[in-house]
């Protein structure tokens, strides 16, 4: 399977990517088909990839303290997952499975290092959209917060 240049251009870096971009691109980006049922990320493995789903649904479960498995999202299409340890080289903090069958797009720390010495625009039309994608989940976290403050207090929104 190839990437699909001309949907993360638009989806994901947010600008047409020319011949030398898709080049660059190709290098340092690798493509998976994960079908249904496949764990995509293990909490606990080794840290340093992004990974961006192209398509498809993808359930982001983590343990809890007993060992138990909590369900913290369904993501979908264009969500980053593997962003924390990409960012810190930590081991991965949930495991993702394919609810359905996904594509998945990987980039390492070492090959964005790379792009950064020759395509310096798409690391940072990468790290903006990284950004933007934290932003929206901090902004639905402290939606949910909230809402949980209101109801043990007993306040009606």
């Amino acid at each position: 399977m190839e990437i699909d240049f001309d949907w993360l251009g638009k989806e994901i870096l947010d600008r047409e990517l020319n011949n030398e971009d898709r080049a660059a691109l190709a290098e340092v980006m690798s493509v998976h088909e994960a079908p249904k049922g496949e764990t995509i990320v293990t909490q606990g493995q080794p840290g340093g990839v992004l990974r961006i789903l192209r398509s498809g649904r993808a359930d982001v479960e983590t343990e809890d303290v007993g060992g138990e498995r909590v369900h913290i999202a369904t993501v979908g299409e264009g969500a980053l997952f593997g962003e924390m340890t990409f960012l810190t080289n930590d081991a991965a903090s949930a495991t993702v499975t394919a609810r359905e069958d996904c594509v998945v797009y990987y980039i390492t720390r070492d090959g964005l290092s790379k792009l950064m010495n020759t395509r310096q625009e798409l690391v940072f039309a990468l790290v903006a959209y990284m950004l933007l994608y934290a932003a929206r989940v901090i902004r639905g976290m402290n939606e949910k917060h909230i809402s949980m403050l209101h109801y043990i207090t007993g306040q009606r929104l």
